[in-house]
């Protein structure tokens, strides 16, 4: 390895604690739900599925950012950005409040033509970038469109992705992490023939990030150099907008879409009751087969669209979806990275907490039949790339209190060669990290293939079996983990739209550090 990447020891130190992690859902003290002696009435507040006009027709929609105020925690008042929006032409359900400071959820629609007049009211400048969405580069979103205040930008482009679930957020470089983190997200559902899943009616998302409030309740962000290198995780767990979220559900099926739209905590979801977390879709795609595990991984970026019966449980059960932060960090990161003589101090936060809480409501119990084959198998695959002996190789690297992709940062509209390819083709990529730390690497509008999973330092295979179950890649994705001392495969198959795309590190403060570069297509 490379003196910018982690010796095998201090490696194996850093994922000594995957094991702990692992028996945090295995853990059967008591997986019995508490009850609550009141239950709630259930209410359509519940299902987040609009009834949407039968005939798909175009949409224009404004949308705005721009300061407003938020209930975070019950009973205080806190500052934050927040996205409005409005149905100037089209479904007037295509567009459904939050009830938080995140943004509406959008319902698009496959094959629908979509127009979007966005109007910063920010006092700095921003843009919107549709995650997941395969546009033009004019509609993408990037840094280089961002807008300065005061100014509209328009969008204009055709809905190409399959049904499932993505999400917009803002996309100014140096600004990213900070705009999000004070409010600047929202859903984007696209809908459209999905087989067997279309029978489970109830819908229901969360939108899992954290904050830190102070006490006179306005949000505080970076204080630190360390908040930038490790990237900044919140004190308080915020689930749809609010701390302590809970929701009354029916003793049904529930088609339960998860977003992790942290800045940076990497997380590991279990159900309180000791059940399997059922995945029906990953980053915006039905998967081939359901795939049912103890505990789930998921990165800030990524979506797993999960399956859960209620009708298991009895009226007034309390169910609660649990997180343990995954975040590492290093003592000695600022020293220069893991081979620049820092401490061999480590950190994993292994402590579950509560992120959302489900009450089983007083109804008439309905059972489902969980599916089994909601989705197809990929089209693609490492046969299909034309470098298939000679994949394109991407280091991940701290150095110099900063991290890099292949020795470079950010600089604008830009490429190397290995950064150019051609459009309608496959292409393989390894992501190794030689970083001290997980990097969630996004590609802008490809969503690609997990290859492989192989480690420069083959010790480190039995720290990392302790968790890999639970990182769920038998679909696709655009957005991936790349651990520490891994080389991660992916297969890319890149669209038609020709252009500059940007690909990143997922932790917002690493992104808005230079841990960017862009992609070319010709």
């Amino acid at each position: 390895m490379p003196d910018s990447g982690i010796s095998r020891r201090r490696a194996l130190q850093l994922l000594a604690g995957a094991g702990a992690l692992a028996a945090v859902g295995g853990c059967d003290s008591d997986t019995t739900p508490t009850t609550v002696t009141t239950i709630p009435p259930v209410t359509d507040t519940t299902i987040t599925s609009p009834v949407l006009e039968p005939d798909v027709r175009d949409l224009h929609v404004g949308l705005w950012a721009e300061p407003s105020t938020a209930s975070i925690q019950a009973g205080v008042t806190t500052e934050v950005f927040s996205y409005g929006a409005r149905v100037i032409e089209g479904d007037v359900a295509s567009v459904v409040d939050s009830g938080s400071y995140l943004g509406p959820t959008l319902h698009l629609r496959q094959g629908q033509r979509v127009r979007v007049t966005f109007e910063n009211r920010l006092d700095q400048e921003s843009i919107v970038h549709w995650h997941g969405l395969v546009v033009p580069q004019d509609q993408d979103g990037q840094p280089a469109e961002a807008i300065p205040p005061g100014e509209t930008y328009e969008y204009d482009f055709v809905v190409e992705n399959r049904p499932g679930t993505y999400w917009y957020h803002p996309h100014p470089h140096h600004l990213t992490g900070s705009q999000v983190y004070q409010g600047l997200a929202g859903l984007l559902v696209i809908h459209g023939e999905e087989g067997s899943l279309a029978d489970t009616v109830n819908d229901l998302a969360l939108v899992l990030q954290d904050r830190t409030i102070d006490p006179d309740g306005q949000l505080r962000y970076v204080a630190m150099m360390h908040d930038v290198m490790a990237g900044f995780v919140g004190e308080t767990l915020v689930t749809n907008g609010v701390a302590g979220y809970e929701a009354v559900v029916r003793p049904e099926p529930y088609r339960i879409r998860i977003l992790n739209g942290a800045n940076s905590r990497t997380q590991y979801l279990t159900w309180s009751t000791g059940d399997q977390l059922h995945a029906v879709a990953t980053d915006g795609a039905l998967l081939p087969k359901t795939i049912s595990v103890d505990g789930l991984v998921i990165t800030p970026a990524q979506r797993t669209d999960l399956w859960m019966d209620f009708s298991q449980f009895q009226p007034g059960d309390r169910i609660e979806l649990l997180t343990a932060d995954m975040f590492i960090e290093s003592a000695g990161m600022m020293g220069g990275g893991m081979g620049g003589g820092g401490s061999d101090d480590f950190g994993l936060n292994l402590i579950p907490q509560t992120a959302a809480s489900f009450i089983v409501g007083e109804t008439t119990p309905v059972h489902g039949e969980m599916p089994t084959a909601p989705g197809f198998d990929p089209t693609f695959g490492a046969e299909d790339a034309v470098n298939a002996d000679a994949p394109k190789e991407f280091v991940l690297s701290t150095r110099r209190a900063a991290h890099w992709i292949n020795g470079t940062q950010w600089e604008g509209r830009s490429v190397t060669e290995l950064e150019t390819v051609k459009a309608g083709t496959v292409e393989l990529w390894d992501f190794v990290n030689f970083s001290p730390m997980p990097h969630p690497m996004h590609l802008h509008g490809m969503a690609f293939r997990v290859v492989s999973r192989t480690w420069e330092d083959d010790g480190l295979a039995e720290a990392w079996s302790g968790i890999e179950d639970g990182v769920i890649e038998s679909g696709v994705r655009d957005t991936v983990l790349v651990w520490p001392g891994q080389r991660v495969q992916i297969a890319v198959p890149f669209a038609e739209h020709k252009g500059f795309f940007p690909y990143h590190c997922h932790i917002l403060e690493h992104e808005d550090g230079g841990m960017m570069r862009n992609f070319l297509v010709i």
